[in-house]
């Protein structure tokens, strides 16, 4: 075979290359997956999200009940990050306190998943009986998202006026 068949067989070879790779998800494009947080806490207990992150995505309030819109986020893993008031939808910060999942929350690329936050699956500064501690590093990357609600350090957070 001539050096010039050779040639076009390696050129027709890389032109179906560059056809099939976006099919095949190498568009180059950067991975995300789609998130909707659920605020399933119901009358008891009774918290209104007033913030909420996750993945590096802001999703702001979640009223009782309520689903946010789905947003795009970085695929892995992570800890839906909060803030909650305690029987209070106007989020007075003296009704608030940082609250966080307490698993890691995965998702991968191009799927779609809706996250529910409820008394199950959630940790806290203090907790009442039976709710997992929130762990310091989910606490103060709270602190460092929403500094205006002038939360206590993490070795003082049981002094947070919703915890008194």
């Amino acid at each position: 075979m001539s050096i010039q068949a050779k040639f076009s067989i390696a050129l027709m070879f890389l032109a179906l290359t560059a056809l099939l790779l976006p099919a095949c998800g190498g568009s180059g494009s950067d991975p995300a997956a789609y998130v909707k947080i659920k605020n399933g806490f119901g009358e008891m207990p009774p918290w209104t999200i007033c913030q909420s992150y996750y993945q590096g995505t802001p999703f702001g309030e979640i009223k009782i009940g309520a689903t946010t819109e789905e947003l795009e986020v970085e695929p892995g893993l992570g800890y839906v990050l909060m803030v909650a008031a305690w029987d209070d939808p106007d989020c007075n910060p003296e009704n608030c306190l940082p609250i966080a999942t307490k698993n890691e929350e995965e998702v991968v690329d191009d799927q779609h998943r809706e996250i529910t936050v409820e008394m199950a699956n959630h940790q806290g500064p203090c907790p009442p009986e039976g709710v997992q501690p929130i762990p310091e590093e989910q606490y103060n990357k709270i602190l460092e998202l929403w500094p205006d609600y002038g939360f206590k350090p993490y070795a003082q957070r049981t002094e947070n006026t919703e915890c008194l």
